[in-house]
């Protein structure tokens, strides 16, 4: 089965002008956040605080003073409801922006986003 996300990763990283640095966001979050991916969909998240300033600075030793999960990239088919089953652990709330309408990081309670999975 073809990887049919990678299309959709590239085209995405082209709008907000970053079509280089998938490759890079990729590697950074193997070796320090978690990747969930399958042939339909892939997620790159990590676990930050709220109060602990951008979350795309934040890598934490000790996971368990954060309190959100922040996703930096999704796509694919049924993406959210199925990082939702195979997350790692929870956290009370998750967060992420909407990169291509310049808005910033917004955190959600966990129990407000996953009600409806």
């Amino acid at each position: 089965m073809r990887n049919t996300y990678i299309d959709d990763v590239r085209k995405f990283y082209a709008k907000i002008g970053d079509v280089e640095n998938f490759e890079r966001d990729l590697a950074t979050y193997l070796l320090n956040g978690y990747v969930l991916a399958t042939p339909r969909w892939i997620i790159l998240g990590k676990p930050v605080r709220r109060d602990g300033g951008n979350p795309d600075a934040q890598w934490w030793d000790d996971e368990t003073c954060c309190d959100a999960w922040y996703v930096k990239f999704a796509a694919g088919e049924g993406t959210f409801g199925e990082w939702v089953k195979a997350i790692p652990f929870k956290l009370p709330f998750i967060g992420w922006m909407r990169a291509l309408k310049n808005k910033p990081v917004k955190f959600w309670d966990w129990r407000q986003v996953t009600r409806r999975n």
